[in-house]
């Protein structure tokens, strides 16, 4: 597969308003916080037209008793992603809602084949102030506050998409020596 990357739409952070919106009023907004993360909510950086979405919760048992809210805007839970990182609950949206697929990829299921379909959204729900939520804005907002480590980070990323990948998370783990160098940078930084 090729990854295609699209120069930065201003349209993206409207978008995410837009699925913020519907989350909050699913979930509510009590001990609740979204944020916009990845790529597309990086000015002037070239992207995966894909919102990637933070949702932080304040306790535990929030991980679990959110996902069946989630699940009613359509969104798809892949809980076999919980074997790598047990503190998330990721969820995916197709571009195409009308493409029939199921609600949960369990532990035990096979990956899910989705043609050529489009993801639209990601969704990343963790703690907030856990490693991972740190992380993620540090990285985001380094990016957004510093012109050589942007153009750095979409060298390295569309150097990559000029190759052929068996699936997207091979793409993702190439870029993880150049995001784990600049999250680096990121955290000398804020000292």
């Amino acid at each position: 597969m090729k990854v295609k990357l699209e120069k930065y739409n201003p349209k993206w952070q409207f978008i995410f308003e837009i699925e913020k919106e519907k989350l909050l009023n699913v979930l509510g907004s009590n001990g609740i916080e979204i944020e916009h993360i990845g790529s597309t909510s990086i000015h002037d950086i070239c992207s995966k037209p894909v919102i990637d979405i933070m949702i932080g919760v304040e306790k535990d048992e929030q991980l679990d008793s959110n996902i069946n809210k989630i699940l009613t805007l359509g969104y798809t839970y892949v809980q076999k992603y919980e074997i790598y990182l047990p503190f998330r609950r990721y969820f995916f949206k197709l571009e195409d809602s009308d493409i029939q697929i199921p609600k949960i990829i369990g532990f035990h299921d096979p990956d899910i084949d989705k043609g050529n379909h489009n993801d639209r959204f990601h969704i990343h729900m963790v703690k907030i102030n856990s490693d991972f939520w740190i992380d993620q804005l540090l990285f985001r907002n380094y990016l957004r506050n510093n012109n050589n480590a942007k153009k750095e980070y979409e060298n390295v990323k569309k150097s990559l998409a000029k190759r052929k990948w068996d699936n997207i998370n091979e793409y993702a783990e190439a870029k993880s020596d150049c995001i784990s160098k600049l999250l680096e940078e990121a955290r000398i930084q804020r000292i």
